[in-house]
């Protein structure tokens, strides 16, 4: 497969990159390939067992990869965003610093809210998750809860039993991408945390049924200046990206547009 141009669809935006040079499906392998042959000389190492340009490599890896987490996420949120989605903190009385029994009790809750709300074992629940270490070194999560229910704060206490309960609607934001740019930003710090205790595997927890950003990639010469009006462009940008090419990386400059769609 190979394209020129790139689309990614939410519910109030699109984005579009334009590529001066395609993009072939095996560019991609073989980059791939060179990166997991760097993981597996470092994968099972801590931080602190990485000599000085291994840490750096990694630094910059966890960079890259919560920059690219966090639009991600303003994706997810913005395609799954209504009049009823919440934003859920929980804490606890108890120091918890061991991230993974805290992850446990987490699953715990969401298991028995979905039961409360649908009183069923089924997964029913929609929301995004982010783990986030407080001062005293606790563990608290942030959750944006889609098509959530009103729920009394005396119950939501009783279910999760470990501590404070906070909720809020977000209906106050006066759109979806508002709502995105909100709570990625307030979920960021929690992000990164995630990434360097999971070795950058994880930056973020999320139900399987929520609805994916649609992607399209397509190899075309249609003039994109003729189908976009300067007043729905939102950002616009250009800057040189890398592409495989012969057995070298070589540059490629990337046209970026992220366009509002007007919503009836």
């Amino acid at each position: 497969m190979s394209y020129n141009r790139k689309i990614i669809r939410t519910s109030s935006y699109l984005e579009i990159w334009e590529y001066e040079t395609p993009i072939f499906s095996s560019d991609n392998t073989e980059i791939e390939e060179n990166r997991t042959s760097l993981k597996e000389k470092t994968k099972r190492k801590t931080f602190d067992e990485l000599t000085p340009d291994e840490q750096e490599e990694r630094i910059k890896r966890i960079s890259k990869t919560r920059k690219n987490t966090k639009w991600n996420l303003q994706r997810l949120i913005d395609t799954n965003f209504d009049d009823k989605t919440s934003f859920l903190t929980l804490t606890t009385k108890e120091n918890i610093q061991d991230r993974q029994y805290f992850n446990i009790l987490f699953d715990k809750f969401i298991k028995r809210l979905n039961y409360h709300i649908y009183h069923s074992k089924k997964r029913l629940i929609k929301y995004i998750a982010v783990l986030e270490r407080q001062k005293r070194g606790a563990w608290h999560a942030h959750i944006l809860l889609f098509s959530f229910p009103f729920v009394p704060h005396k119950d939501l206490l009783a279910i999760w039993r470990l501590g404070a309960v906070r909720i809020n609607k977000l209906d106050s934001l006066d759109d979806s991408s508002n709502a995105g740019r909100y709570v990625s930003k307030y979920m960021e710090k929690g992000i990164g945390q995630e990434l360097l205790e999971s070795l950058g595997k994880k930056a973020f927890y999320s139900s399987r049924n929520l609805q994916k950003p649609e992607e399209i990639k397509l190899l075309t010469n249609e003039n994109i200046e003729d189908l976009v009006q300067a007043d729905d462009i939102l950002y616009e940008s250009t800057y040189l990206s890398k592409v495989f090419r012969k057995g070298h990386l070589v540059n490629n400059e990337v046209k970026y547009r992220k366009i509002k769609i007007d919503k009836e």
